[in-house]
C-alpha cells in the first residue's frame, strides 16, 4: 500500500511489529509452555490498574482516552513474543506510537473532511493491487493481511480506506504542484560524474600501494622467523582492532572466518606462524595456539563442532573503488520528486500541528 512515508497509522505500526517479530530468536523466543500461536501479553507486576478513561492525548476538541488506546496496543502485543521483563518498556513504546498515530490520522483526516476526498472503484483497486505487491515477498494474500492484522480485519480495512483518502488527498494537495527541472537532473547526473572522476585518479598506482603493503607484512615475517614477540608486532603493525590484545581472535569453529582465512587457521600446526594468507581484508599472519576437535554427540550429550584458538597479525589492503552507476534522467527525476514530496509533506503536516491545540498528558516529554 503506497502513503506518505511522514504519515504513520496504527496499521502500519501493526504490520512493521507483527511481520518483523515473526522470526524469533533466543533473545526473544517465548517460554516453550506458551503453546505457538498464543502469547499473550503478560501483566506487569507491581503496577495499580490505570484509569481506563484518562485522557492520553487530544487534538483540538477530540479526546483519546486510555482504554481507546490500550485496545489497540494490546491486540498489537498479543501478536508478539515479548519477554515478561520487556513489557513495561514495550507497552511504553507502542503506547506512544500509537497516540503519535491517532493524532497524525486525525490532523489530516480532518483536512480529507473538509476536501471532501472520496474514494473510488478504481483508487481501491490500485491501492489493493499495491499492496498486493508488498506482500507477495511474504507469501501473504491481501485477504491474509487483512484477517491476520492486530488489530482486527474490520478496523484493518477501515484504516487501509482512509490511507486511500489520505494519499489521494496529498496527491491533489501537494504531489501535482512538485516539479523537478532539467537544471537540478543535469546537476546529480554532474556530481555523478566527477564523484567517477575522482574513484579512477584513486585506483591509480593501487598496485604499487599494496606492493608496499605486502612488503611490510613479509618484513613482519621475517622479524618473527628471527625470534620477534608475535603479540608484540602485532601491537606495533596490526590493521585490525585486535591488536590490542596482542591479535588475539579467541576461539571460533568452521564457518565464522573467510574461507581462505579459515582454511590456513585450521590446518597450521600448532605454536607455528604460517605463510602470508591473503583476503579480501588484507595480508595475514596467523597464529594457532589450541586447536579441539570435533566430538560426536553421546547421549544427552550433543555435538561439538571443532574449534581453533588463533592470532593474527592484519596489514589491510587498499581497495580498488567502485564508480557508481550513472542513473537515468527518469530515475533522477523520480528520486527528486520524491524527496520534494517527502519534505513538502512533512512542511504541511508541521502547519497543520502548529495550527491545532494538541496536548499528550500521558507523555509530556513526547516530540510530536
Amino acid at each position: 500500500m503506497k502513503s506518505s512515508p511522514l504519515f504513520c497509522t496504527a496499521i502500519a505500526v501493526a504490520l512493521v511489529t507483527a511481520s518483523g517479530c515473526k522470526k524469533q530468536d533466543k533473545a526473544t523466543a517465548p517460554d516453550q509452555a506458551t503453546p505457538p500461536g498464543k502469547t499473550t501479553v503478560a501483566p506487569v507486576a507491581n503496577q495499580a490498574p490505570k484509569d481506563p478513561n484518562e485522557v492520553m492525548a487530544s487534538v483540538n476538541d477530540t479526546k483519546y482516552l486510555r482504554k481507546d488506546v490500550e485496545a489497540i496496543v494490546n491486540k498489537v502485543m498479543s501478536s508478539q513474543n515479548i519477554p515478561a521483563e520487556q513489557q513495561v518498556e514495550a507497552r511504553n513504546f507502542f503506547e506512544q506510537r500509537v497516540v503519535s498515530s491517532m493524532i497524525m490520522r486525525a490532523l489530516i483526516l480532518a483536512e480529507v473532511s473538509k476536501a471532501g476526498t472520496k474514494i473510488a472503484d478504481e483508487d481501491r483497486k490500485k491501492q489493493t493491487e499495491r499492496l498486493e505487491g508488498m506482500l507477495k515477498s511474504k507469501n501473504m494474500t491481501v485477504e491474509q493481511y487483512f484477517k491476520d492484522s492486530p488489530l482486527g480485519e474490520v478496523e484493518a480495512r477501515k484504516e487501509f480506506d482512509e490511507g486511500i483518502m489520505i494519499d489521494k488527498f496529498l496527491e491533489a494537495k501537494i504531489m501535482t504542484g512538485i516539479a523537478v527541472t532539467d537544471e537540478e537532473v543535469k546537476k546529480i547526473l554532474d556530481d555523478v560524474t566527477r564523484a567517477n572522476a575522482e574513484v579512477t585518479e584513486a585506483n591509480k598506482g593501487l598496485g604499487d600501494k599494496n606492493k608496499e603493503k605486502r612488503e611490510k607484512i613479509m618484513a613482519v615475517k621475517k622479524q618473527i622467523t628471527e625470534g620477534g614477540d608475535f603479540a608484540a608486532l602485532a601491537k606495533t603493525n596490526s590493521d585490525c582492532p585486535s591488536k590490542e590484545k596482542g591479535g588475539d581472535l579467541g576461539t571460533f569453529q568452521r564457518g565464522q572466518m573467510v574461507k581462505a582465512f579459515e582454511e590456513a587457521a585450521f590446518t597450521q600446526p600448532i605454536g607455528q606462524v604460517g605463510g602470508i594468507v591473503e583476503t579480501d581484508f588484507g595480508y595475514h599472519l596467523i597464529k594457532v595456539t589450541a586447536r579441539t576437535p570435533a566430538v560426536e554427540a553421546k547421549g544427552d550429550t550433543p555435538a561439538q563442532p571443532e574449534t581453533v584458538t588463533a592470532s593474527h597479525i592484519l596489514i589491510a589492503r587498499e581497495r580498488e573503488k567502485q564508480p557508481r552507476p550513472v542513473p537515468e534522467a527518469t530515475e533522477i527525476k523520480e528520486q527528486l520528486k520524491r524527496q520534494k514530496s517527502q519534505e513538502a509533506i512533512q512542511k504541511y503536516i508541521g502547519e497543520l500541528k502548529a495550527a491545532a491545540k494538541i496536548t499528550t498528558p500521558a507523555f509530556p516529554d513526547m516530540q510530536l
